[in-house]
């Protein structure tokens, strides 16, 4: 189907010149002058072809007691957009799963920015997971 639509798109234009250009032949005026057409540049913003190399996904724990589980805000939405939902879930543990510590942490910048001293403290702590969301 993605490929059948710019083939039509290109049918058609095609279609409507050899049209206009007959009609004006068979009544037999000139074809209007053409103008200089100014030329603009247009970014491509499609995806490249390529997948993205695949990483395999880290083995589960068995069990999440006496572990740490962060939980980071990656400031999408606003700073406080995803805190309200993170400190819902840590309520949660600590009523159902007493014996696993949550860390609810905003991460600096926005989403797409690096914060290499939080996946250090992570790394320090040796948490068994985290959990990098958006809410609001």
């Amino acid at each position: 189907m993605k490929k059948i639509f710019p083939l039509v798109c290109c049918l058609i234009v095609l279609v409507s010149f050899w049209a206009v250009t007959y009609t004006v032949a068979l009544s037999g005026q000139k074809m209007p002058e053409s103008r200089p057409v100014e030329m603009i540049t247009v970014l491509n913003p499609a995806v490249a072809n390529r997948m993205a190399d695949r990483s395999p996904l880290a083995p589960r724990p068995d069990t999440l007691d006496g572990k740490t589980i962060y939980m980071i805000a990656v400031n999408w939405g606003g700073p406080q957009a995803a805190l309200n939902v993170f400190e819902e879930m840590q309520s949660w543990f600590e009523r159902n799963m007493p014996g696993v510590q949550t860390v609810v942490r905003l991460k600096k910048g926005g989403y797409d920015v690096d914060d290499p001293d939080l996946w250090k403290e992570i790394s320090e702590r040796k948490a068994a997971g985290a959990i990098l969301g958006v809410s609001g």
